[in-house]
C-alpha cells in the first residue's frame, strides 16, 4: 500500500518576492497498514514541521515572522462585574 502527503507553504518576503518550501512524503508499506485519519495526519504533521523548519532559516526577518503563530488581541473592552447592564437600554 502507498500513501502520499504534500505540504507547501509560500511566504511573502515583504519586498515583492516570496520564499516557498514544499515537502512530498511517499510512504510505502509491505503490510496492510490502516491508512486512517491518524496515520495520514501524522505524516502531514511531519511534512508541515519540515517545511516550517526550513523556512525558519530564511535570512528575511519578514519570512521568519510570518511563521510565528498569530497573537490574540488583548481584551480592550471589558465590562466590570459590578455594573448593572440592562439589555433594553440603548448603548449611548
Amino acid at each position: 500500500m502507498r500513501a502520499r502527503v504534500v505540504f507547501r507553504k509560500q511566504v511573502s518576503d515583504g519586498n515583492y518576492g516570496t520564499e516557498a518550501a514544499e515537502v512530498m512524503l511517499d510512504v510505502e508499506s509491505d503490510t496492510d497498514v490502516d491508512w486512517n485519519t491518524e496515520t495520514v495526519s501524522a505524516c502531514l504533521d511531519l511534512a508541515r514541521r519540515l517545511v516550517h523548519e526550513e523556512l525558519s532559516k530564511s535570512p528575511s526577518l519578514t519570512v521568519r515572522r510570518a511563521l510565528e503563530p498569530p497573537k490574540l488581541p488583548k481584551d480592550y473592552a471589558t465590562v466590570p462585574d459590578d455594573v448593572d447592564v440592562d439589555p433594553e437600554d440603548p448603548p449611548f
